[in-house]
């Protein structure tokens, strides 16, 4: 493991406590009923976190998913970092960063045609999205300045999903630490899907 990523991972550990005490269920914004029946209905599931200097996926529960769930975690997944390194060699492209929840979403390396494309089509009626996706980026976790999760959950009534998420950045050049919780609501048909708010619970925006 490099030594970035190490002193990431102690910076980590020092803030896991308090990020703790923070309930991610009570900060979900309110979710109104729709007019029409139920599509799925679900608990506040912990997908992504750090214990103990370590990443950990709920797998399991990632099996069970649909499009629309994996479309919304692809979405967040796309600009935080999530224990991103180098499959093999670093190729002179780039092309072949792997991602630990972009790979169990099953959505190819960080920022490839099989990464985007798939979110290009469910987002296809979200015009801001879709440029957001224009500027994907490839940062490994021993990258110099680079953020990451330090929790995330998901949450799906009816036909909204809301993923709250705490996370950590790190400029080491710097010296330099931010942190911050924010949370995404997503509505979804069969057929597509859109964020529909984004509220900043503590610190700034990524």
């Amino acid at each position: 493991m490099n030594t970035h990523f190490l002193a990431l991972l102690l910076f980590l550990s020092l803030n896991a406590a308090a990020a703790s005490k923070t309930s991610f269920r009570h900060q979900v914004l309110p979710l109104h009923k729709k007019s029409y029946a139920p599509i799925l209905s679900d608990q506040d599931v912990k997908i992504f976190w750090l214990e103990n200097d370590t990443f950990h996926i709920n797998e399991s529960y990632l099996k069970t998913i649909t499009q629309q769930q994996r479309a919304a975690l692809g979405y967040i997944t796309t600009f935080v970092g999530n224990d991103c390194d180098w499959d093999g060699d670093k190729k002179t492209d780039e092309s072949n960063l792997k991602c630990k929840l972009l790979a169990a979403l099953d959505l190819g390396y960080q920022c490839s045609e099989k990464h985007l494309s798939f979110l290009r089509e469910w987002f296809k009626g979200d015009q801001k999205i879709l440029e957001d996706l224009q500027t994907c980026k490839r940062t490994p976790a021993s990258a110099n300045i680079q953020d990451s999760f330090i929790e995330l959950r998901m949450l799906t009534v009816d036909n909204t999903i809301t993923i709250t998420y705490s996370a950590v950045g790190f400029d080491f050049n710097a010296k330099h630490t931010w942190k911050w919780t924010e949370e995404s609501i997503f509505t979804f048909t069969k057929n597509e899907i859109k964020r529909t708010g984004r509220k900043n619970i503590e610190g700034g925006f990524n």
